[in-house]
């Protein structure tokens, strides 16, 4: 790539810099490669190419050093704690997506003779420097967020090494921009938006109404045994609407996964390295900042210097603080799947009262009385003695019960309903409350603590992972499990009942879907595509292990089998057909009952409507009940304050409709907003036309994607 040179930028830097814009220009210098996904340091060495789009070839030194770079600059604005592993697979599908992108993108510039020149680069640099891109210009704001030109012009007219490298980088970028802006141009050349596209949207955003409006629903007809529906209209609505079962190529899947998880190794690891925190816990101090550097070294909770009420803490640690004095640390604190130790700077009593409390809840759905009664017996139980997180286990009806006991932590104001918060904050620690009713039901509570107390705290959290042995492990299983089904014939469904694995059914997955927990893998995408049905795939790396596919089923590109669809798709459409049919009678009757222009009043003739009222009704701002329905909108458009419509057909169901008042069209403001309201979507419409070509390229390109054999 041509370098601009004498006359150009690199020529007029100076020998010294501020401090500031070195480091502003190293922070760049850092980032630069993620952000725009482009290979501009000359990566990578020759290797077997892991990848290919047409005659590119995409190598893994040249992927995998990226992918690197992106982690670690994830790592640093992380204050240095680990990228998990969902993090790193996100990584890596960003910088394929990109790499492949990049080549095809590539291949076009070329193909239509794009080229940018040194002047316009330079004319951009030093003309308009106010208009660059938002990675470049950031380097040069000041402490308020404004871009300062001063700092701009300084590292302009540098010429150390570390601004040579800066802006040999932003010439890249700049460059690589503006083709990319022109190869857009091309493709979108004659784009062109009507006056009558930026009137709709105009009035999509500007103009309200105020309806009244009464809907009847599809949903009001539940008798679905008076809508007989035979062999022949099933087969009549399939030929009429056959574009509707349209399908592409497609494959349905069944899968195992093998789950990494922590050993009994793991979790000895990560005890001593807590006992290891608590020692040296004991010799770092706020003061000279050691202790935040080691919180935050460490902790996956970072360090928060401000007091923190009791419902910042969970039980155990809570336990701790209670009865600790300022400088206690304590012993490591083992949780469901985290150890802590947490040492105790200060505490101090807050205005904010916390209350901690068991609850049993007893449902009241179908029979209020005998739930009350049973909700009453269970408050006697307690009162006698019993232990009332024991009864909440075996009793409560509050699904977290089995997991929490009833225990719902400690809680403010305002966390509760009203029922229970008042019985719990309106009596002493130590009180059986009940049956309290609430509209969950009937509640049994016994208030376990108090208090305002409020803590300033130093804390290591650290949840027990899986290490790399106990992740290989994972691996080998998912290998064992592929070589007895494929080598030695075991079936697949019985091997996984007897390893304890569930397995999983996939949904039809065509070329541009997603495979389960695999993700747009279009590799693995492509090879399940190619492949026959009983194929069982090698080991796929997933998020959080690996999955092992089969295929069972295969569906060309065509219409969908009209007996496979029949039931399940086809026969729940003729139905409505029919119940759309019945409510056109039922709404043209009701709209003849009318009078004096009321319609809210049909409510006390047929209440099993929906009747309501929507204001500041638009297509920006359709009502919750109705949705974005066209046909509402448009009818409301076409009609005059005062004025009731006929019913008329939605998709819910039919309206009937009164127009209370809209906003008046105002050309004036119409003429003041169509300008940024035409550029607004002519670039929505330019942004569409390239992603729909991109997407066109990769589907036409011979991609070859290896990536699962490389990094498994």
């Amino acid at each position: 790539m041509k370098k601009i040179k004498h006359t150009g930028i690199m020529n007029k830097m100076r020998d010294k810099m501020p401090l500031i814009i070195i480091i502003l220009i190293i922070a760049f210098l850092a980032t630069i490669v993620f952000e725009w996904g482009m290979n501009y340091l000359g990566m990578g060495g020759k290797v077997d190419a892991f990848g290919k789009v047409n005659s590119h070839e995409i190598t893994y030194q040249e992927f995998e050093k990226i992918v690197q770079q992106q982690i670690e600059q994830m790592r640093q604005q992380n204050n240095g704690k680990d990228v998990t592993e969902d993090q790193i697979k996100q990584v890596r599908e960003q910088v394929w997506n990109s790499l492949v992108s990049q080549a095809l993108t590539k291949e076009a510039i070329e193909k239509y003779g794009i080229k940018v020149s040194d002047q316009e680069i330079l004319d951009w640099i030093y003309n308009r420097p106010e208009t660059l891109p938002e990675p470049i210009k950031r380097n040069f704001m000041d402490s308020t967020g404004v871009f300062n030109v001063g700092f701009y012009q300084q590292a302009l007219n540098m010429k150390t090494k570390e601004a040579t490298q800066f802006w040999s980088q932003v010439e890249n970028y700049l460059r690589e921009t503006m083709l990319s802006e022109k190869l857009q141009g091309v493709l979108s050349e004659g784009v062109v938006v009507s006056e009558a596209d930026v009137l709709e949207k105009y009035k999509d955003d500007n103009i309200f109404a105020n309806i009244d409006f009464a809907l009847f629903e599809l949903t009001a007809i539940t008798d679905s045994s008076q809508f007989a529906v035979n062999e022949t209209e099933l087969r009549n609505y399939y030929d009429k609407h056959k574009n509707d079962f349209k399908q592409n190529e497609s494959v349905k899947l069944k899968y195992v996964q093998f789950q990494n998880t922590a050993s009994a190794e793991d979790s000895a690891n990560l005890l001593k390295q807590m006992v290891s925190f608590q020692r040296q816990l004991r010799t770092l101090e706020e003061a000279d900042s050691s202790l935040i550097k080691f919180i935050s070294d460490n902790s996956s909770g970072g360090w928060n210097e401000g007091f923190q009420k009791p419902n910042a803490f969970d039980a155990k640690a809570l336990k701790f603080l209670f009865s600790a004095k300022p400088g206690d640390i304590s012993d490591p604190i083992i949780g469901d799947n985290t150890y802590q130790v947490v040492k105790l700077i200060d505490s101090k009593e807050g205005t904010e009262q916390f209350v901690n409390a068991v609850h049993i809840l007893i449902k009241a759905d179908t029979d209020s009385i005998a739930a009350k009664k049973k909700a009453t017996d269970l408050y006697n139980r307690v009162k006698n003695g019993e232990d009332i997180e024991a009864l909440a286990f075996e009793f409560s009806e509050d699904p977290s019960a089995k997991t929490n006991k009833g225990n719902l932590g400690w809680f403010n104001k305002g966390a509760m309903v009203k029922e229970f918060e008042e019985a719990a904050f309106n009596n002493p620690e130590g009180a059986v409350i009940g049956p309290v009713k609430s509209n969950f039901g009937y509640h049994v509570i016994k208030v376990l603590g108090k208090s305002k107390s409020e803590f300033k705290v130093a804390q290591v959290i650290k949840a027990v992972t899986p290490s790399s042995r106990s992740m290989q492990n994972t691996k080998n299983k998912a290998e064992e499990f592929y070589q007895e089904v494929t080598k030695k014939g075991q079936n697949f469904d019985s091997l996984a009942k007897q390893l304890n694995l569930t397995v999983q059914l996939s949904p039809e997955i065509q070329s541009d879907g997603s495979i389960p927990i695999a993700g747009k893998d279009r590799g693995l995408i492509k090879s399940l595509l190619g492949g026959k049905v009983n194929t069982v795939t090698e080991p796929v790396k997933v998020s959080n292990g690996y999955a092992v596919y089969k295929i069972t089923e295969k569906f060309a590109e065509g219409y969908q089998n009209f007996d496979s669809i029949k039931t399940t798709l086809i026969k729940p459409r003729v139905i409505n057909e029919k119940k759309f049919q019945i409510l056109s009678g039922i709404a043209n009757d009701m709209y003849g009952k009318i009078n004096n222009g009321d319609l809210m009043a049909l409510k006390t003739i047929a209440p099993q409507y929906i009747y309501e009222k929507a204001d500041s009704l638009s297509v920006g701002k359709p009502n919750s009940i109705t949705g974005n329905d066209f046909a509402l909108i448009s009818t409301i458009y076409k009609m005059k304050p005062g004025e009731i419509s006929k019913p008329f057909k939605g998709i819910k169901g039919y309206y009937i409709v009164k127009l209370n008042s809209i906003t008046e069209f105002s050309e004036t403001d119409y003429l003041a907003k169509a300008p940024e309201i035409r550029k607004n979507m002519l670039t929505a419409k330019r942004q569409q036309i390239v992603s729909e070509w991109l997407m066109k390229m990769q589907n036409d390109a011979d991609i070859v994607d290896n990536r699962n054999k490389y990094l498994n």
